[in-house]
């Protein structure tokens, strides 16, 4: 059974830029920095409540992750589901038609894991992954950890043609229901929107309807897949004055509370700072 994000994998040029955001700026703790010889990969882990961010950085030339940056550059990569079994999730994921890139479960950094290919999730890479040790704990949070307070990652938002259709894409996948409780038309930012709840986040499946503006840039440039990476945080306002004393380039929140900051902070990733309280 899925649970939750485990985390969301984001390729980066180099490890150490990287951390001087995720780490340094946003105050997210790392609780795992490998190379993984055989991935052609060093995989960073940094801790944003029950999930994590991962940062990818490409060892060699000859893998699909140096081919990754190659083409598209920095950005969210894939989205990986923590599953108690994930023998049984690539199972059933073979028995409903879904094309594997994994025929079988390999060690990786988050434990057991497999690959499902973007063309039978709407454009998103997705991996399944059982950890086969213990939760990894938190260090002490870096300074920063207090200005920006980040408390979960609060949705992933996927640019899809069709809403009714990912949403049954979705719950056959991955067995995720729409929250009918919210979500609907928002002409004001030109979207369509819907929410699938799984653990303490959601996956938003964002429909353009209007040609113009940056989802529907999107969705014409790239077609469906990740767009928007969604992090909670305590005070929002308090978190924007923090990460521009140091050079971020950031949204005012105003009353809706949200702030976008700069893709060439967040390297190449569309994140959005939303206030929450738990």
């Amino acid at each position: 059974m899925l649970s939750k994000i485990h985390h969301v994998g984001v390729v980066v040029k180099s490890g150490d830029e990287a951390l001087r955001f995720y780490r340094d700026l946003l105050g997210l703790p790392v609780t795992v920095d490998r190379v993984v010889d055989d991935q052609g990969v060093r995989g960073i882990l940094l801790k944003v409540g029950e999930s994590e961010i991962e940062l990818l950085e490409p060892t060699r030339d000859d893998t699909g992750v140096a081919r990754f940056l190659a083409t598209r550059g920095e950005g969210m990569h894939h989205v990986c589901f923590e599953s108690d079994d994930v023998a049984m999730e690539l199972e059933g994921a073979r028995a409903k038609g879904i094309e594997l890139i994994d025929q079988a479960p390999r060690i990786g950094l988050a434990g057991r894991i497999a690959f499902l290919h973007p063309k039978s999730n709407h454009g998103c890479l997705v991996e399944y992954a059982t950890p086969i040790e213990p939760a990894h704990a938190a260090p002490a949070a870096p300074q920063a950890a207090a200005q920006v307070a980040a408390r979960k990652i609060d949705h992933l938002g996927i640019v899809v043609k069709d809403i009714p259709t990912a949403q049954g894409t979705f719950k056959h996948n991955f067995a995720l229901a729409a929250d009918t409780s919210r979500g609907g038309e928002l002409p004001a930012l030109g979207i369509r929107n819907s929410f699938l709840p799984i653990g303490e986040s959601d996956i938003e499946l964002i429909q353009p309807i209007v040609s113009e503006g940056p989802v529907a840039k999107f969705a014409a440039e790239r077609g469906e897949g990740m767009f928007l990476l969604s992090v909670a945080v305590a005070d929002v306002e308090r978190a924007v004055a923090h990460l521009k004393e140091n050079g971020v380039r950031a949204s005012n929140p105003g009353s809706g509370g949200v702030s976008f900051l700069s893709m060439a902070s967040t390297h190449g990733v569309n994140l959005q700072l939303v206030q929450r309280r738990l």
